[in-house]
């Protein structure tokens, strides 16, 4: 089987894309809204539930790269590729984020600055997917070599070495007087999410298979991990309890969330042959990184307005920045699949 683009990976990945979205639309709510307000419970509920998506797009790229592919693997073009598609644009759209920080009063500038920010994936929230990404594409001979192992071996290898890095690092690291603030942008942190993803693309029949035979009872996991995963968060911001098992349970969500994503987004390839769905999965990896220019110059402009009510800034800040980020990537995307010269015209007399 050659390796191809798949109906469900499509949707999966627009499905992603719109919720990370509204995830950093959101973010002024979750924090602002009064803890024993409805509105903080809705939204905050919602804000948890989409919380899965960054682990969702780790799982979908270690997934699509393990494909089966009758054509050979060649590093040279590989890392090529990975700079085309995912270095170059996210170097612009963070040079232009910076530029814009700077025109702003956000940051002081220099070059120190702009490099560490650029190459740990600061600057905004949302940069650090970037740095983690790349830390996985640069050891993909490591994840080749995985791939070829046992997936009931490797997969709860993944979780537990995932679970105990993520603490241990720090702890190690702070016994020699290292305050290490970027654990949650190295790989480890991820590991299991990619490694996961790898197995589901080597045997992507089987995978698909299991979705289907077991939506019911990943719909059932999906609730009741998102319910618990809600209610844990929601004692926690209102001071009432915290779980100390409450980060290790997301991670059980997460994984639900991602499956229960694909078990809907099976239902939904059909709609990956529509010719919007197809530049709206082309542009979803610009959308992620533009997106949040479009918060900043909404918040700017309701600022400017005097507009203080929370729940309009919300409804401002959705309209705006889903048609903006979408609409100017969709729009790139139809420019560059535009035929670069004119048909030719048939020469022969009427």
């Amino acid at each position: 089987m050659s390796k191809q683009r798949k109906g469900e990976l499509t949707a999966a990945s627009v499905i992603f894309m719109l919720l990370v979205i509204f995830i950093h639309a959101a973010a002024e709510g979750v924090s602002g809204y009064r803890v024993d307000s409805l509105q903080f419970l809705v939204l905050q509920s919602m804000h948890r539930l989409s919380s899965f998506v960054v682990q969702g797009f780790l799982f979908l790229s270690g997934l699509k790269l393990f494909l089966p592919s009758k054509k050979p693997f060649s590093y040279r073009k590989f890392y090529l590729s990975r700079l085309k598609r995912v270095g170059l644009p996210y170097l612009f759209v963070f040079t232009l984020i910076y530029v814009y920080s700077i025109l702003t009063n956000r940051i002081t500038p220099s070059v120190p600055h702009f490099l560490t920010e650029l190459f740990t994936g600061g600057l905004t929230g949302h940069f650090y997917f970037v740095a983690v990404i790349c830390q996985f594409y640069l050891l993909i001979p490591l994840w080749r070599w995985v791939s070829r192992r046992s997936p009931f071996l490797w997969i709860p290898a993944s979780l537990l070495l995932m679970t105990v890095l993520k603490t241990a690092v720090p702890e190690v690291l702070a016994q020699f007087g290292i305050e290490f603030s970027l654990n949650s942008r190295m790989f480890w942190y991820y590991l299991f999410y990619f490694v996961a993803g790898i197995f589901a693309g080597r045997y992507y029949d089987a995978f698909v298979r299991m979705l289907k035979q077991h939506t019911g009872e990943i719909a059932v996991w999906f609730v009741l991990t998102g319910i618990v995963d809600c209610a844990n968060l929601i004692v926690i911001r209102r001071g009432l309890y915290y779980p100390s098992w409450s980060e290790n349970f997301h991670t059980l969500y997460c994984a639900a969330a991602v499956l229960f994503t694909l078990c809907m987004s099976l239902k939904l390839a059909h709609l990956s042959e529509k010719p919007w769905m197809k530049l709206t999965d082309g542009a979803s990896y610009n959308v992620y990184l533009i997106h949040p220019l479009f918060i900043f110059i909404a918040d700017s402009l309701m600022n400017r307005a005097g507009l203080v009510s929370l729940t309009l800034r919300l409804g401002v800040r959705f309209v705006l920045v889903y048609a903006f980020s979408i609409g100017i990537c969709v729009l790139w995307e139809f420019a560059k699949k535009r035929p670069k010269t004119p048909p030719a015209v048939d020469k022969k007399r009427i």
